[in-house]
Order: structure tokens, then C-alpha cells, then sequence
């Protein structure tokens, strides 16, 4: 605001000459302004058109909050390992994403988050690799897999991915939560046939993976996927889904949270 202040100005109360050529504009400079605003409208056409305005929005989300985490009281240890969705991004604060209504609700345990946006599981299972050998936590939650189903992967070939991380978080945790996704192809993101796709495609995940964890004694595969009529991220328009069009708003993460709660309780409260 400051500079364009003195930019008009200079430009009505001032000549601007061209040095040598001796040439002399008395008229308010009023064109420049023109010709800026045109080239910013043009900028946010472009950006429209091809999306990538839902990436200055996305970048706004993650800019204001980082991964939850708390020092606790030495009860026990809890470690996520996620993307966006464990990070937080769409939440007002940290402390309104998982990890963070999750600490608020067992402050004595340490929190450790390592979540990167963007990342895939098998970004995932380079973190899980990386966890020293005497690195042990009473609870692993993997918030991780949306990014595999937004990129067109067979549901198959993404539990193919998962098991392999489960393997390696296995000798580190107690037990494992695994918190994916909903249907990522009702996000208003994706519109006509990709939309379609990606609902059938995170269903199938959906039901794979639940028939993965029920033969398990150490993992809890969390479903969030609902058909897009009884989805509340899809008949409550604005509230649950945040201004990308694709990540949870703090209110989408605590519906997400309630239903890992029961699982959260099963293994921290026998601590």
C-alpha cells in the first residue's frame, strides 16, 4: 500500500522524463495500474483454468499449522507416520487435526508426527526404515494413502504397498492404526468419469483393507469411506471439506477422529 502511494504521487505531483530524450509526461501514470491489473487478471484466469489455483489455496492450508506433537509425561509414546492428513492441512490449528484432538485427549503420552504433504506410502515406508532399531511406541497410527488413490493406483497395488510398510512399523509399535482416507472421489476436486473412478477405486481399498486388519491382532484398519449418499463430507457442503476442495476442515477431522476413537481407546487406555 505504501509503495503505491508513492508511485501515484510521484506521478501526478511530478514530471517523469526520459533522460537524453528530453521527453515529459505531466498525465497521471494511470495506465501503469491498467496494465498491471490486467496482467494480474489474466494470471488468475490462467491459474483457474488449469487448476493450479487449488494450489495456492492448498499451500495457504499448510502454511498455517505444522504436525501436532507433545512432549507428554512419560505414560507412553505414540508415533505418526503420514502425508497432508496426519500433517493436518484444512485444520484451523494443529491441535484440531488427529494427532492434535488425539493428544488432548491423552496428554501423558508423547506425540511424535512425522507427516510430509504429499507424501505416499512408500515415502512412508523410507520414514518407517529409517526409525532406529531400539525405536519402540506403544501406538503407530499410519495416516497415509490418500495420495496413492488421488494418483489413479489400483486399490489392490495400494495394500500391496500397505502391508509392506506394516511390515517394517511392526517390530517399533504395540499396535497399529491405519487412518487412510474417505472417498477420495467425492471431494469436489474431481468432477465426471475421474470422479467415479476414484470413488470405485477407494471403496475397493476400503473393503480390502478392513479384510486385511481383521485378521490381525496388532492392526486396526479405520474406515472412512461412506457412499457418496450417506457421506457427510458430501451432503454438508462447506463444512467438512476446507477451501482446496480436497483436505478436511477441523470439523472433517473430528468426524475422521471419532471413528478411530474406539480403536485409540483399545490400546491406550490398557496402558
Amino acid at each position: 500500500m505504501v509503495i503505491t502511494f508513492y508511485i501515484t504521487l510521484f506521478a501526478r505531483k511530478s514530471n517523469y522524463c526520459v533522460e537524453n530524450l528530453i521527453i515529459c509526461y505531466t498525465q497521471p501514470m494511470n495506465w501503469i495500474f491498467y496494465i498491471l491489473g490486467a496482467i494480474l487478471l489474466v494470471i488468475i484466469v490462467v491459474m483457474t483454468a488449469n487448476g493450479w489455483w487449488r494450489y495456492v489455496l492448498t499451500g495457504y492450508l499448510i502454511v498455517r499449522v505444522t504436525p501436532y506433537e507433545q512432549p507428554g509425561t512419560g505414560t507412553g509414546s505414540i508415533l505418526f507416520i503420514g502425508d497432508s492428513t496426519g500433517y493436518g492441512t484444512g485444520a484451523s490449528r494443529a491441535s484440531e487435526s488427529i494427532a492434535g484432538q488425539l493428544g488432548a485427549e491423552y496428554p501423558a503420552y508423547l506425540i511424535k508426527n512425522d507427516s510430509v504433504n504429499g507424501r505416499t506410502i512408500v515415502g512412508a515406508l523410507e520414514a518407517a526404515q529409517n526409525l532406529f532399531e531400539s525405536s519402540q511406541y506403544d501406538l503407530v497410527v499410519l495416516q497415509i494413502g490418500a495420495n496413492d488413490l488421488i494418483s489413479g493406483r489400483s486399490a489392490s497395488d495400494i495394500v500391496s504397498d500397505m502391508q509392506e510398510l506394516i511390515a517394517a512399523v511392526e517390530p517399533h509399535a504395540g499396535h497399529i492404526v491405519i487412518i487412510a482416507s474417505g472417498n477420495v472421489g467425492a471431494t469436489p476436486v474431481f468432477t465426471g468419469t475421474e470422479a467415479e473412478e476414484l470413488t470405485d477405486t477407494s471403496r475397493q481399498f476400503n473393503q480390502q483393507m478392513t479384510a486385511l486388519a481383521q485378521g490381525s491382532q496388532t492392526v486396526s484398519f479405520i474406515s472412512l469411506f461412506d457412499e457418496p449418499e450417506d457421506d457427510p463430507f458430501v451432503y454438508t457442503d462447506g463444512v467438512y471439506t476446507a477451501i482446496d476442495g480436497l483436505h478436511p476442515t477441523s470439523a472433517g477431522y473430528k468426524v475422521w477422529y471419532d471413528k478411530a476413537k474406539p480403536a485409540f481407546a483399545a490400546v491406550l487406555e490398557q496402558q
